[in-house]
This record gives C-alpha cells, sequence and structure tokens, in this order.
C-alpha cells in the first residue's frame, strides 16, 4: 500500500488547491494510524486506535466535502449527518463503555457512519451531474474520489456490522480480504484521478 501514497506525493505536488492538500493529510493520517494499530495488534490494544480512527476518520471527511459542495442545500444535509453522527459516536462509546478501549471495536458507529458518508457522496455525484464539471468528469479529481469513496464504504458496511459476531477463522480471514480487495480499489480510482488530474494541468 505504500506505492499508492508515495504516487499522491508525487502528483498532489501540483496543486496549490488546500482541499486537494487537506485530502492527501487525511489519507497519511489514516495511513499512520492504520500502521500503528497493527504494530500494537499483539498487545490486545489495538480497536482502541481504531475506534479513534474511525472518529476523525468520518470527521475528516465530512470536513472535505463541506469545501466541495457549492448548494446551500446539500451543506446543510452534510452539516445534519456530521452532527447525527458525533452524537452516534459518543452514545455507542457510552455504550460499549471501558471495552472501547481495550478488546471491543465500535461497530456502531462506523456502520451509521459509513452510511452517512455514502449519502453525502451520491449527493456529490447528483450536484456534479447537474453541473457543467460532468463534461470533464473524468479529469475531476473530486469525482474519483467520491467513486472510490463510495465503493469502499457500500463494500464494507456489511462487513463492519458483522465484525464483533465473527470469530477468529476462516471466516474472518476472508473478512479481512475483502475489505483489503475493496481498500486497493479505492486507492486506485484515487490513483486514476490524480493522473487524470495531471493530465488537464498539462
Amino acid at each position: 500500500m505504500i506505492y499508492f501514497y508515495l504516487g499522491y506525493t508525487l502528483s498532489i505536488l501540483s496543486f496549490t488547491n488546500y482541499v486537494f492538500r487537506f485530502f492527501l493529510l487525511f489519507l497519511f493520517f489514516l495511513f499512520f494510524i492504520d500502521t500503528l494499530a497493527l504494530t500494537l495488534s499483539k498487545l490486545k490494544y489495538n480497536n482502541a486506535f481504531y475506534n479513534l480512527l474511525s472518529f476523525l476518520e468520518f470527521n475528516l471527511l465530512f470536513a472535505f466535502y463541506k469545501g466541495v459542495f457549492k448548494n446551500k442545500l446539500t451543506k446543510k444535509i452534510l452539516c445534519f449527518s456530521f452532527y447525527i453522527y458525533n452524537i452516534i459516536y459518543f452514545f455507542s462509546s457510552i455504550f460499549y463503555g471501558v471495552l472501547i478501549f481495550k478488546t471491543k471495536l465500535n461497530t456502531i458507529a462506523p456502520v451509521f457512519g459509513a452510511f452517512l458518508i455514502a449519502i453525502v457522496l451520491i449527493l456529490y455525484l447528483r450536484e456534479m451531474l447537474l453541473s457543467e464539471e460532468i463534461v470533464n468528469y473524468k479529469k475531476n479529481i473530486v469525482f474519483w474520489i467520491t467513486v472510490g469513496l463510495l465503493l469502499y464504504y457500500l463494500g464494507t458496511l456489511p462487513l463492519t456490522a458483522i465484525f464483533n459476531f465473527m470469530k477468529s477463522g476462516s471466516s474472518f480471514i476472508k473478512l479481512y480480504r475483502i475489505q483489503h480487495i475493496l481498500t486497493i480499489i479505492m486507492h486506485s480510482c484515487f490513483l486514476i484521478g490524480l493522473l487524470w488530474s495531471l493530465k488537464k494541468d498539462k
């Protein structure tokens, strides 16, 4: 996965827009937290990092699309989704209690987060479809980011929902493989968008 991030770094240098730089920082942040969680997996406390990752991941995505949206109504829906997610995260954390810092993964918040962010992504695609940007959609990096995220979150939503009910074994490994494939597809969409955007700027 490090090759994807290297590609982002090399290509993002051509962009001066703060929105794209924000998204690059978002990707590196997720990479850092995910790597740290994997490193600490033997200590059985890595779920605390994944719970933190979930909280920051969706809030940063809401912030990213707030800077992208132009329509006032879609911005209001985004803000509403932002508040709903954080309320759900807060109360679901109380529901899990101290286990959220130890062995329990908060799957309630990510499920609702994926659902809410999927609505936001669909709203962006609708907004783009009704605008003049649809003419050059291939060279619009936000379009590719949105497609990649939408495929990932719709694909992982049911996997996240059943995560705490899965027992270690072959089924658990298959779940991770599916998520890994969806991650590769998502990052591939990001890179395609970056490459098309570079062609546009030349």
